[in-house]
């Protein structure tokens, strides 16, 4: 331990070296507010660059690595000691750390000089927020610690605060190989008392499906919010906000493979219930050949999703013809568990007489709560199918006295006045000229009348009303409102090859990609970490731009192609992420709790 504790006082030392080093060298100096910190807080990370009295930008992105960047701002300073004047410009980032252990803050090129690394220490030390923890804290629940390969294990995040205005939570996403996540409605907001202090309590509730066996790891889980705190810096958008973050760790779920007792069957059905109910449309015990009836068959699963329960109707019955319906598949969620249906729904039709058995249906399950194997049965039944009433059979029919080879023979008669005289019955010859005229003098008078009574009266309320529907077509389609648009633009731009056209649509259709935040400059962008695929090519505008300012000749030209690639497949992959929230919006229920 000792000799630990002088190595890493050796490592500080020689840090404290190189960043005053970098000051008289370079002019660039780098600094943190604490070198040792709790897994869940958060640390201040500031870059002072002396001579520096204009704002400049920074590339961020190796800070992403092993960091989450909550925020930035800027404080320029001068101060004058003995007619000596220094002046300095210090860019304030606040960092989340990822992981735990030895985490290192990596080099930063500034103005072809780099800055110094830094090392900081991450400790485990429970869960955590930058508030204290009586303000703001978080909680998991989970309805089980063992559950079955393909049980539903419920899992509750919930986060306490005192804190009044928190705006944009964000949480951790939950992602986890070999299962399957369902978020249960929107999140619920409500109120609780603990130990005689009033908490607001936000609340997102999933359902978890393990596809395999064995331990089951739930990640981490990371709060982010922002308060107001009264400050006003414009600099990096930072608009009277401050952040929030709490943390706690993660849980093992152990996952059992499926039992022996039920490895033989075909079906695995983990639930703590399962029913199988069965409805006819007509009473079945009075049928005849050639009547058609309707069978129900519904199957309700407490812990499954309608969407995996297994077929169960017979696809043939002697006796009978089967026209099956499209089955109906459903999800409810109650008191936080779901709760799956499917129904099926088939046309059958009786085509020999006689006694016709329907077999039975057994569905085998597993009862999660008493660890036992159980079967939902539909039982056998008879029906009784009697000949259609009035019907004579073929063996009695009557045999007629004429000789059918004589009748077949004989020559047709054929009466042709009979034929020409229906013709010119079906035909009567009417002059109706003077009936076209009449029609077209009522549609004028129609038409007429419409303009003097209705149209000349209210012609300026009309061509109001059809400018401001226009200009409000213009609007859905222009580039502000409409990402499409916005996308087209910005692909046009490239075409021109006027740097400033291009980054002028690009902060357009950032602004449409990122829903957090308004993207209003190139400062905004280079801060979202799911635009780091694009930091390059912005830094290489800036340049360039930079560059053309004082003279005319670029030596490095953008690359549009490999650039449009890029912004190419960010859009499909924001599309495709799009669709998947859409469809699951479709399934999804609203919460039991009233939110606000």
């Amino acid at each position: 331990m000792v000799i630990k504790s002088i190595k890493k006082l050796t490592l500080l030392v020689l840090i404290s070296f190189l960043t005053a080093f970098n000051v008289n060298g370079q002019e660039v100096e780098v600094s943190v507010d604490r070198n040792e910190l709790a897994r869940g807080e958060t640390l201040t990370y500031t870059i002072r660059i002396y001579e520096q009295r204009q704002g400049m930008q920074l590339d961020l992105t190796p800070l992403t690595d092993e960091f989450d960047v909550l925020g930035t701002r800027t404080s320029s300073q001068v101060r004058s000691i003995n007619g000596t004047v220094e002046s300095w410009t210090d860019y304030i980032i606040t960092l989340f750390p990822l992981n735990e252990g030895e985490v290192t803050i990596p080099p930063i090129d500034i103005n072809n000089t780099q800055t110094t690394p830094i090392i900081i220490t991450v400790s485990n030390e429970g869960p955590r927020s930058n508030q204290d923890s009586d303000e703001l804290f978080l909680e998991i629940e989970v309805n089980k610690e063992t559950v079955y390969v393909q049980e539903q294990l419920l899992f509750t995040i919930k986060l306490y605060y005192t804190i009044n205005g928190i705006r944009n939570p964000q949480f951790t996403e939950l992602e986890m190989d070999d299962t399957v996540i369902q978020l249960i409605g929107s999140p619920n907001q409500y109120e609780n008392l603990i130990e005689g202090v009033r908490y607001g309590v936000y609340e997102k509730r999933y359902v978890i499906f393990p596809q395999r066996s064995g331990p089951l790891e739930i990640p981490d889980i990371l709060f982010r919010g922002e308060v107001t705190d009264g400050s006003s810096n414009f600099v990096f958008r930072n608009l009277n906000t401050r952040r929030v973050t709490a943390f706690i760790e993660g849980i093992t779920i152990n996952v059992a493979e499926r039992p022996i007792d039920a490895q033989s069957n075909n079906t695995w059905l983990p639930v703590s219930n399962l029913t199988l109910e069965e409805e006819w449309n007509i009473d079945i015990n009075n049928l005849s050949v050639g009547d058609s009836f309707e069978r129900t068959i519904t199957m309700v699963a407490d812990g499954l999703d309608g969407a995996v329960l297994p077929p169960f109707g017979p696809e043939e019955i002697n006796g009978l013809n089967i026209y099956s319906a499209p089955p109906n598949v459903e999800r409810n969620y109650v008191d936080g568990s779901i709760i799956g249906r499917r129904t099926e729904t088939a046309t059958l039709v009786a085509i020999t007489a006689g006694r016709i058995e329907i077999p039975q249906i057994s569905i085998p399950w597993w009862n999660v709560t008493t660890n036992e194997l159980e079967s939902a049965v539909i039982p056998a039944i008879e029906i009784e199918v009697a000949n259609i009433a009035g019907i004579v059979p073929s063996e009695q029919a009557v045999v007629t006295t004429e000789n059918i080879e004589e009748l077949l023979a004989s020559t047709p008669i054929v009466d042709q006045q009979m034929i020409d005289a229906q013709e010119e019955a079906e035909f009567i010859e009417v002059n109706a000229s003077w009936l076209n005229y009449l029609i077209l003098l009522a549609f004028a008078i129609v038409v007429l009348s419409i303009y003097r009574l209705i149209l000349y009266p209210n012609n300026d309320k009309i061509r109001a009303y059809i400018s401001t529907q226009l200009n409000n077509l213009k609007a859905k389609y222009s580039a502000k409102n409409n990402e499409r648009v916005a996308f087209n633009e910005l692909k046009t731009a490239f075409g021109t090859e006027d740097l400033y056209n291009i980054r002028e649509a690009l902060i357009q259709w950032c602004d449409h990609y990122v829903v957090t935040r308004p993207v209003l400059t190139v400062e905004d962008i280079l801060q979202q970490k799911e635009l780091s695929s694009l930091h390059p090519y912005i830094s290489q505008i800036q340049a360039q731009l930079f560059n053309s300012a004082k003279n005319s000749k670029n030596e490095d030209n953008l690359s549009s192609q490999d650039f449009i690639k890029t912004l190419v497949e960010l859009r499909r992959v924001r599309l495709k992420a799009n669709k998947t929230r859409i469809d699951e919006q479709r399934f999804s229920l609203p919460p039991l709790y009233k939110t606000t």
